[in-house]
Parts: C-alpha cells; structure tokens; sequence
C-alpha cells in the first residue's frame, strides 16, 4: 500500500472507534510517522530522477574509490560481510551524484542478499575506463529479471526488507545516463541476484 493509504487507514481505524485510548492514538501517531518518512523518500527520489531528466550541472574530479570508502563507513550494512577492492577511478562528474549512486548500489546489495551474505565491490581502471563493480550473494535470477532492475517499481519478491518503492537502481541508471555512460546488471552463476558494473569513461561520467 501507499503511504497515504496507510496514513488514512490508521487515521479511519482510530478515529471511527468511540472507545480509542491515548495508547491507540500513540500509535496511531507512530505509524502515521513512519508513513510520512516513506512519502518523503518517495518524494525525494522521484524528484532526483526528474531533476537528473535536465542533464549534468556539476562537473569536477572524482575518485570512485574514496566515495566508495565514505560510503561504506556510514553505510547501515546489517550482518553482511562485505569485501573492498578500491583502486583509484577517477571519473569527471558531480561528486554527490556518484555518492548516490554508489550508496544505492551498496543498499541494493543489502537488500537483495541473504542473510550475513557478501557484497563485492571495487573500483579500478580498465584501457580507458573507470571501472565499478558491486556484486553480492543471493537467489538466481534469469538475465531478464535481471535487466528489468533498472525499471521503476521492479523489486525483487524474496529480498530481505520491506521497504524502498523499486527506485534505487532505476535512480543509478539516471545518473549513469547523465554522466554519458550505461550500466548493466548480469546474473552470478553460483547464486546473487545480479552483478552491476558502471563503467565511467573519457570526460564525463560513463557507467557500464
């Protein structure tokens, strides 16, 4: 359900019963809270995806290694074990944009895992590129439930949380989009739901 027709159903439940306590309206309060939070990241990622629709506005050198770090220092990464390869990848593009796109990806690989899974990632140069990879344990999935992740609203029926609304990779691929370069997402044979690389290369940022 939406968050407003949760919001509404609470507000209907607790105001339609003449023998509601201050404790039902606590949590009435509580619930109605955390609706309003999941409106509001929503909100804010639809916005991002609008805003991206009007191209890069920021251009400058970013190393994907060091966001990589910054990233997973303040990530919430639950009970999964995640192993770093970052080697310097420096890209030209809007640092905060690459920091979303990094921690979207890192959220995903927790999401999408199993319980105390691994999460791969790392950064490097290949020929002329900048190479991300983030990858991370899981069911099998074919290559198009794996392509259909960076469609809106596409989640997975087995992930480990229940929150987000399906937009955190198709958010990567908009800023990947921006920054000239594509994205792709494949299977891992011995189990995960995908592998995604981003692949930034020449001036802007390029992901693939």
């Amino acid at each position: 359900r939406t968050p407003l027709a949760v919001m509404r159903t609470t507000v209907d439940v607790v105001a339609g019963n003449p023998d509601s306590t201050p404790d039902d309206l606590r949590s009435m309060a509580t619930d109605i809270r955390v609706a309003v939070d999941h409106a509001e990241h929503l909100i804010g990622a639809l916005l991002l995806l609008a805003r991206n629709e009007r191209g890069l506005t920021v251009c400058e050198e970013v190393d994907l290694a060091s966001v990589s770090e910054d990233v997973l220092d303040t990530a919430d990464l639950c009970d999964r074990r995640v192993h770093a390869a970052l080697e310097p990848a420096v890209i030209s593009g809007d640092p905060v944009l690459a920091g979303r796109l990094i921690a979207n990806l890192i959220d995903n690989a927790v999401r999408y895992n199993a319980p105390g899974g691994d999460i791969w990632i790392s950064t490097g140069r290949v020929a002329d590129s900048s190479r991300l990879t983030v990858a991370n344990t899981g069911r099998i999935i074919s290559p198009a439930d794996a392509d259909r992740t960076f469609q809106p609203f596409q989640r997975p029926r087995d992930r480990t949380s229940h929150d987000g609304f399906g937009l955190g990779l198709p958010i990567v691929a908009s800023i990947v989009a921006i920054h000239g370069g594509p994205v792709n997402a494949r299977p891992r044979h011995d189990g995960g739901p995908a592998v995604t690389e981003a692949a930034p290369s020449g001036s802007p940022l390029a992901v693939g």
